[in-house]
């Protein structure tokens, strides 16, 4: 997903897997465009079993662009880290209210009121009827049949708040990386990052957290299957691990407090070449990058590969500023707003490597800010792009908080590559398409540091290999 920074400066989990949001990290607030209408909801219809009083609207400072997402939704890295793709807002400061429906939607609303009333007259268990969860439902499901999966959606304070936290740098959780199951049953660990409580415990990539602390998480949003095992640092969370090859067991860890690394990298054996992974566009994704492009360099690198598989999104700001690391001069990426108003997002000077052979990986993972930045690469072929097609997060998340600390995160622009393609449901085509099956584990900078050229040779990783052919003459 694309998300917004702080106010003094504004600025997009998402997604999850191919058949969904990437792993969720998803980001800090943002805000409505300028200018948009406010409205007051009409006092409910008198019946006897009134809708709760809608509570006051609580304006949301608008922010600047900072840099996904996506969206997805957080569709989503939590630390658990989940991300949903970029979040981007961009322009002055301003508050924002939710905009008024016209009066022909009356009639509309009043179905609402009707299905209400219908469940507290008729449902065989009324009384305990829970109204939060009932108007918590009817938001997500408003927000689901948007269709921007993964970007546009809603969460409750306490997944606000793991979102915000997911896009600074700094966690609370046991260091794991998941994202919703193609079958939307359980919640499947995409990574581990290294030196954090899961890694210690024997978690491992593709195992599925089928339960927390004894709740299935069966239909659960992933959302909700972060927020749980999240929780205070040096509390115990117990998960159910579904792993193949073997019966479901329990692991009990306890949640720890720990910065998410941003940027690894490390020198290919036996060659010039660099491998620079990020993991999110959360804050500084931009200065580690440079501080990785510097070190690589110090260290006799002459061309890189940037690997962005699973990377989910974050800030559209950081976006911009990573891509132009690698982009010259030009447009990072063009915005279309909900007025179809347009307008190209330049490149930042300055930039480290614009002239040094680069390959961009990619995956179905790869969401929001971080097709940005490889749809800015490969549009201004600065790069080859080898891997396999994109998520297609293509919208930038405005953030609405409602009154009670829940959010709507909406996709309030569009955006395009800097050649007008559109990202927002079809994904960018690698100019080298190399599947990576789904029991391989990529390769990541870490291993690289353990390996000789031999055992990269024979390593799984054939997208990683297809790169070093590419860049065969360059390092």
């Amino acid at each position: 997903m694309t998300e917004p920074s702080e106010p003094t400066s504004v600025v997009a989990p998402g997604p999850g897997t191919p058949s969904g949001p990437p792993p969720v990290p998803v980001a800090p607030a943002v805000v409505a465009p300028p200018g948009a209408p406010t409205w007051t909801p009409a006092p409910p219809v008198a019946t006897p079993h009134p809708l709760p009083p809608p509570a006051p609207s609580v304006p949301t400072p608008r922010r600047r662009n900072r840099g996904r997402w996506l969206a997805a939704v957080l569709v989503p890295v939590l630390a658990i880290v989940v991300f949903t793709g970029g979040v981007a807002v961009g322009g002055a400061e301003s508050s924002h209210a939710a905009a008024a429906p016209d009066a022909s939607l009356g009639p509309s609303l009043g179905l609402i009121q009707e299905a209400w009333d219908a469940l507290h007259k008729n449902y065989v268990d009324a009384k305990n009827l829970n109204d939060k969860d009932l108007i918590y439902g009817a938001i997500r499901g408003m927000t689901d049949a948007v269709g921007d999966e993964g970007h546009t959606s809603f969460l409750t304070a306490d997944e606000a708040k793991a979102v915000d936290q997911s896009l600074s740098g700094s966690f609370v959780g046991i260091g794991v990386q998941i994202d919703s199951q193609q079958n939307g049953d359980g919640a499947v660990i995409q990574s581990i990052i290294p030196n954090t409580p899961a890694e210690a415990a024997g978690l491992q990539r593709g195992d599925v957290i089928v339960a927390v602390d004894g709740t299935s998480t069966k239909g659960m949003a992933i959302d909700a299957v972060v927020s749980k095992v999240r929780g205070p640092e040096g509390q115990d969370v117990t998960l159910t691990i579904e792993r193949a090859g073997k019966p479901n067991f329990d692991v009990t860890i306890t949640r720890k407090k720990f910065d998410l690394p941003l940027v690894s990298w490390a020198m290919v054996p036996g060659r010039k070449i660099a491998m620079i992974r990020l993991d999110q566009f959360a804050t500084g994704a931009t200065k580690a990058i440079q501080d990785a492009i510097t070190s690589a360099k110090n260290d006799g690198a002459t061309a890189i590969i940037f690997d962005l598989r699973g990377n989910p999104g974050g800030y559209v700001n950081e976006a911009v500023g990573v891509a132009s690391q690698f982009v010259g001069d030009g447009t990072v990426y063009r915005s279309i707003d909900a007025t179809g108003v347009e307008k190209d997002i330049p490149v930042q000077s300055g930039g480290l490597a614009t002239d040094i052979p680069l390959v961009v990986l990619t995956d179905g993972s790869t969401a929001s800010s971080a097709e940005i930045v490889t749809g800015a690469i490969q549009d201004a072929k600065r790069g080859t792009v080898v891997g396999e097609k994109t998520f297609g997060t293509g919208t930038v998340l405005g953030r609405f908080d409602l009154s009670d600390g829940s959010s709507l995160r909406i996709g309030v622009e569009r955006w395009l590559t800097r050649d007008g393609r559109p990202i927002w449901h079809e994904g960018l085509e690698p100019d080298i398409t190399v599947p990576l099956g789904s029991t391989v584990t990529p390769v990541s900078p870490d291993d690289l540091k353990d390996m000789t050229a031999a055992q990269l040779a024979k390593s799984q990783d054939a997208q990683l290999l297809k790169a070093l052919e590419v860049l065969k003459g360059d390092g």
